[in-house]
């Protein structure tokens, strides 16, 4: 059965921020990439990406094999979509949009099994090795490895903050400053000082009932930056880190350098 980087990383208080990158396009070389350069999470992003059932699960599998911890972006907290990206065998969901405590409720009860949640339980699925483990000791273990991180993305997300973050069995926020930034009317500039503020407000409530946050960021500077603010994950798009190799690459190859013979 699967073991959970990501979650003994983040409860470990003496480990380093996790780094990951979302992969919205269907690759399994992507996440592979992604692994064998050191990332420690592939978000396999199923709200914006283009992927099918069929496509969630081959990248999982190219993660295991990897070592990387696979995580699912869900399309909403819908108990359905949920299901269906855990029963690929993914090691936990990122759930968008999460405004009020009765929807992150939703999302431990559908990632969850009984008495916990109440997720549906199908044994044949790949999660469960296709029944070839004791069901018991899978439903004990699926509990405790399983990741919940719920996104804080909206000025309806920050009024209720509190509640929220309150919800047992809720892992880790997850903060999306450019939605955030546009919720809050600041037009998607995500360096305004109040949007900074309530950033740095959704730390400190996170903080004080021992709930790890997230963050996303759109370089190296930002993630670096983000990891001294104190961000346990910080992830990044891959189709950011794409454009910018290959802006700097064709960039700096059109560039008269003046010197001859300095082939690499």
């Amino acid at each position: 059965m699967f073991h959970n980087k990501l979650k003994q990383q983040l409860m470990d208080q003496t480990q380093a921020t996790a780094f990951g990158v979302f992969i919205g396009f269907p690759s399994t070389q992507m996440v592979e990439m992604a692994a064998y350069n050191g990332f420690d999470v592939v978000v396999i992003d199923n709200e914006h990406g283009l992927l099918s059932t069929e496509n969630i699960e081959h990248m999982v599998i190219a993660a295991e094999h990897a070592g990387v911890t696979s995580i699912v972006r869900v399309v909403s907290s819908e108990s359905g979509e949920i299901l269906k990206a855990m029963d690929r065998g993914a090691h936990g969901v990122h759930v968008p949009q999460v405004d009020t405590k009765e929807e992150a409720q939703q999302v431990v009860n559908a990632i969850k099994y009984p008495p916990v949640g109440n997720r549906g339980a199908a044994f044949s699925m790949r999660a469960a090795r296709y029944g070839a483990v004791p069901i018991k000791d899978y439903l004990i273990h699926a509990n405790e490895e399983t990741l919940a991180c719920i996104h804080i993305e909206s000025k309806k997300a920050l009024d209720n903050i509190e509640e929220i973050i309150s919800v047992s069995g809720i892992d880790m926020v997850y903060i999306g400053p450019t939605d955030l930034s546009v919720s809050l009317g600041y037009e998607g500039s995500i360096d305004h000082p109040e949007l900074l503020k309530a950033i740095d407000s959704i730390q400190e409530t996170a903080r004080k009932y021992d709930v790890k946050v997230g963050i996303h960021t759109k370089d190296s500077e930002g993630a670096r930056l983000r990891k001294e603010w104190g961000a346990d994950y910080v992830c990044l798009t891959v189709t950011s880190l794409l454009n910018q190799s290959f802006s700097g690459y064709i960039q700096n190859a059109k560039e008269a350098s003046g010197e001859k013979n300095n082939f690499k």
